[in-house]
């Protein structure tokens, strides 16, 4: 059993990630909607906007200062690549919920937490209870049942997504920094590759004026959109173990099948709805984890790391 503030530490990361890739889940219908700019002028939007969103909120919080005693050269090379992999998911991403290829970036959210589960018991050496390992058994097999049936589906979606947030998610775990220190490093890495590439390019930012008062305030407000999942995301990645994290990014792709299905009306084949409703069994093991382990003679299994 699980002493009662190391339960608490745990539950709260794992609430801070379930609403975090709810979050990001339901954010296709955002994109959705101001999709007729281009996909990269969007995501340049989304990387400036987050900045001057996190900047304000670390300036703020008067922590300027606290990222400069901090920051060195192994930290800035790996927030550099962190936000290399961001900017991949969230070009994908933006470009498949435009482009009506949800159920792609759905399956793709499926792969990353698999690469994370294989990292943690791999790199990290973690532990893990027999209601993770059958939690992985059965998220596993839906998985590579989506992969070898589906034919129909663009692999570079999914395969852009998934690899991305998976290898994403456990960078995020290698951090010293603080969740929003993290992110204004990160976005400042993209801000400088953003300018770069207008610089040598012909794409303009500018927003057309039969765009309407309300997309352009929704283009405007993309920073906060992206932000507010990100810091949940990172604060999740503190409090959790690697598998657990990974475990608990079960829910994104749950949440991008209701809105591919229902929004964007793509259709949906029986093997994905089986690998998903098996996804769902899965992250309810995880999520109730602790009490069923309370509840049964597993008690004394591996424990999550905090």
């Amino acid at each position: 059993m699980l002493p009662f503030n190391t339960h608490r530490h745990f539950s709260i990361g794992v609430l801070s990630g379930v609403l975090a890739n709810t979050l990001l889940g339901l954010s296709s219908i955002f994109w959705k909607y101001i999709g007729s700019l281009n996909a990269v002028v969007l995501l340049s939007y989304r990387v400036y906007l987050s900045f001057l969103t996190v900047f304000l909120v670390v300036w703020a919080g008067r922590e300027l200062r606290l990222l400069f005693a901090q920051l060195n050269v192994k930290l800035l090379l790996l927030h550099a690549l962190a936000a290399m992999l961001i900017a991949i998911n969230w070009g994908t991403f933006i470009w498949a919920s435009v482009h009506g290829r949800v159920l792609e970036s759905s399956l793709g959210y499926l792969v990353a937490p698999i690469l994370s589960i294989a990292i943690g018991l791999i790199v990290y050496k973690e532990s893990v209870t027999v209601f993770k390992v059958i939690a992985v058994a059965v998220m596993l097999i839906s998985v590579m049942s989506l992969l070898v049936l589906n034919g129909d589906l663009d692999v570079r979606v999914y395969l852009g997504i998934g690899l991305a947030w998976g290898f994403y998610s456990c960078l995020k775990k290698m951090t010293s920094l603080s969740v929003f220190n993290g992110l204004l490093l990160e976005s400042l890495v993209l801000s400088f590759l953003c300018a770069l590439f207008f610089v040598f390019s012909g794409l303009s930012m500018t927003i057309p004026d039969d765009f309407g008062l309300w997309r352009t305030l929704l283009v405007f407000s993309c920073g906060v959109v992206s932000i507010i999942p990100l810091a949940l995301f990172s604060f999740s990645a503190k409090r959790l173990s690697v598998i657990s994290m990974g475990l608990s990014q079960f829910v994104l792709p749950i949440t991008q099948f209701f809105v591919a299905t229902i929004i964007y009306k793509q259709a949906a084949s029986p093997v994905t709805i089986a690998a998903l409703l098996a996804v769902i069994v899965g992250s309810l093991l995880v999520v109730f984890e602790p009490v069923l382990r309370k509840q049964s003679c597993f008690g004394g299994g591996g424990r999550d790391e905090v």
